[in-house]
């Protein structure tokens, strides 16, 4: 069998993307949350600039309103125990969790 590397740490830009592409899916975009809640907007034309809120945790948090498997979730909870599964169950509730801001993460 095969060892699969459980602290494998995806690139912050392969997340990034990925949280640009989840955005623009229905079941996101329907929460009526503007892109500034979580980027700095690049130009007037185009608010997905910088990330203002840890990468990981908005991949977990899109990830979790789509249905799909986040690939950062094992290295958030490997950084903060506990953090992807409240995120997770924030969202299954109805609510938005607080973001930690991308500054006070380590990885960011």
């Amino acid at each position: 069998m095969e060892n699969l590397d459980v602290n494998w740490i995806p690139a912050l830009a392969e997340i990034a993307e990925r949280c640009r592409t989840f955005y623009l899916v229905p079941a996101v975009c329907s929460k009526g949350w503007l892109p500034n809640l979580f980027w700095r907007p690049a130009t007037r034309n185009n608010p997905f600039g910088t990330l203002r809120v840890d990468p990981w945790e908005l991949e977990v948090l899109f990830a979790a309103i789509c249905g799909e498997p986040a690939l950062s979730r094992a290295a958030l909870e490997a950084r903060a125990p506990g953090r992807a599964g409240f995120i997770e169950r924030s969202i299954a509730h109805g609510e938005l969790p607080l973001l930690s801001f991308r500054e006070d993460v380590p990885i960011a």
